[in-house]
């Protein structure tokens, strides 16, 4: 799609039938516009009786209710635009309830970008949580194109373009100015997300208020919920039951082996000595796979959400991406849902980039469950394989704090070992691999946690040692219990994606260099932390602590 042509409406609508829905919409969800009367608002008054369509131009001897009318005649034509686009209609779906709201903040950021003639950076206005959350890289073409329509629909109505060359050449300064055109979506709405997140983060089964309280404090969930909460259960009880489901199919293959082992031999023989792909790159990955409706539910049951911090950071899969992710929680949901699924919207919010989750190795070497997790885009937490998988068009996500970080898991508080970590740095410096900070927001939310005693603490620290995966005491809830059981509680779950970090390929860094990135990397994380902790965890005042 070309940045100069406005998506395409649906099929079988005249243009008659579309300019009447354009109008009916303007008047109903925009408000009138500046044919129909004179400006009303605040900014009106301020600015005086304004003219319909004024003609463009720039500058200081522009007078302020001259401009001021060409903005807001840019935004009646680009929120319509938006409106009845399909594709764009969720990402101000949201914002129904205060469309004068939104229409002033468009028409202000436009008057901006036209009084400082392109040279005003808009990237740093924080949006609505569901904007970030739903935005993709086709969103910000869209937007794009819209608002060069409107442009273009509004100097066509004046015939003349005072002060520009050509409408292009006006469109094409508006679109250069940093920020747009992604400034022009809904901006944050502090006091209604404070409210949404808080009531979440407080909630470990549902929206359910009929809840039955057993003797010992035991939380039933009510049975007649809705048919989508269960199917979001159903899902998530497949999700987190693959390790043991996989576990018990060996099992009975096993135990029936003279009937199963046709299948059993060469699939064991295939699986242990003749496909080491996992290892040496990843195996092909199935978009279809990560499309499924299982992952899809899954996602859904929390919800787990993926967020891009700067729409416009640069990740064009040039060079090859070595992710950090943190914390690791109990089972690192996060990564596995965001990265290791398209169902928040990887792929497109990321299409040039294509992920490589990183796990244990036992997990891509047991039976059946290395043909689902390898389809996904699992490789090994090994060097050799991550090696191989550092080409450009490559994330490679790692979760950095291993299962070392797991054992300090405690809702409400993180606690990332990184301090201590130098592989990570070293290969990122080796390879020349950007890299990228990533946060779970509410991933330590999903479990509650014992601390255990001493004795009980070195006997876990000996097995991580020994197994290489550490056993945290936890529980969470079950089918049909909020705080008992061992599924995860319904808890927002949203991943915050930083800016790349440059790294120069050097094949033998020294400490120092090493130490450098590592001090570069802490500190971006804990800007990304500090930036999206208030919007996402508000009323928590935990600090974030590396050791």
């Amino acid at each position: 799609m070309t940045s100069s042509q406005p998506s395409t409406p649906r099929a079988g609508r005249t243009n008659d039938e579309l300019l009447g829905v354009r109008r009916w919409l303007q008047r109903t969800f925009v408000g009138p516009g500046l044919d129909d009367e004179p400006d009303t608002s605040d900014l009106g008054r301020e600015a005086g009786r304004l003219e319909p369509e004024p003609a463009l131009g720039h500058g200081s001897g522009q007078d302020l209710a001259q401009t001021l009318a060409v903005a807001r005649s840019l935004t009646d034509k680009f929120l319509v635009l938006c409106l009845i686009d399909d594709s764009l209609h969720s990402l101000y779906s949201n914002a129904a309830s205060r469309l004068l709201t939104l229409k002033r903040d468009l028409a202000e950021t436009i008057l901006s970008a036209l009084r400082a003639g392109g040279t005003e950076d808009f990237g740093n206005r924080p949006l609505c949580l569901e904007a970030h959350k739903g935005l993709k890289e086709d969103h910000v073409r869209r937007l794009g194109s819209h608002l060069r329509s409107a442009v273009l629909e509004h100097c066509e109505a004046l015939r003349t373009f005072e002060g520009f060359p050509s409408a292009e050449s006006f469109a094409d300064t508006l679109l250069a100015t940093p920020g747009m055109p992604v400034s022009l979506l809904p901006r944050q709405d502090a006091v209604s997300e404070r409210t949404i997140q808080g009531n979440a983060l407080q909630s470990k089964g549902g929206e359910d208020a009929a809840v039955r309280v057993l003797p010992g404090g035991i939380e039933l969930a009510p049975l007649s919920v809705p048919l989508k909460r269960r199917r979001q259960m159903f899902a998530c009880v497949l999700g987190t039951g693959l390790i043991p489901g996989a576990v018990g199919l060996l099992c009975s293959l096993l135990y029936y082996w003279r009937k199963s082992w046709p299948f059993l031999v060469p699939y064991l023989t295939y699986s242990f000595i003749i496909d080491k792909s996992p290892f040496k790159g990843g195996m092909k990955i199935s978009p279809m796979l990560r499309r499924a409706w299982i992952f899809k539910h899954w996602a859904a049951y929390f919800p787990a959400s993926l967020i891009k911090a700067n729409p416009s950071a640069d990740f064009d899969g040039t060079r090859p991406m070595l992710m950090g992710y943190h914390p690791h929680g109990i089972l690192s949901f996060g990564a596995q849902l965001n990265f290791g699924t398209d169902c928040t919207g990887w792929a497109e919010k990321f299409p040039n980039l294509t992920p490589r989750l990183c796990t244990l190795n036992m997990n891509l070497t047991m039976p059946f469950l290395r043909e689902i997790i390898g389809r996904l885009g699992a490789i090994p937490a090994d060097a050799g394989a991550i090696r191989s998988a550092l080409k450009p068009g490559n994330a490679v996500i790692l979760v950095v704090g291993g299962a070392a970080e797991a054992l300090d898991t405690k809702p409400g508080e993180y606690v990332l070992t990184l301090a201590r970590r130098k592989g990570f740095f070293r290969l990122a410096l080796q390879h020349g691999a950007d890299l990228v900070p990533s946060f779970g927001f509410g991933e330590n939310d999903l479990f509650e946690t014992l601390t255990p005693n001493s004795l009980l603490r070195t006997l876990q620290l000996k097995a991580y040692k020994i197994l290489s995966f550490s056993m945290p005491i936890f529980y969470g809830r079950g089918v049909f219990t909020y705080n008992m059981g061992l599924l995860p509680f319904r808890r927002p779950l949203t991943v915050v994606v930083g800016d790349p970090i440059r790294c120069e390929q050097t094949p033998n860094p020294t400490a120092e260099q090493i130490d450098a990135l590592k001090e570069q990397y802490i500190s971006a994380l804990r800007d990304l932390y500090k930036e999206w902790a208030p919007r996402l965890e508000p009323g928590r005042d935990a600090s974030l602590m590396v050791i």
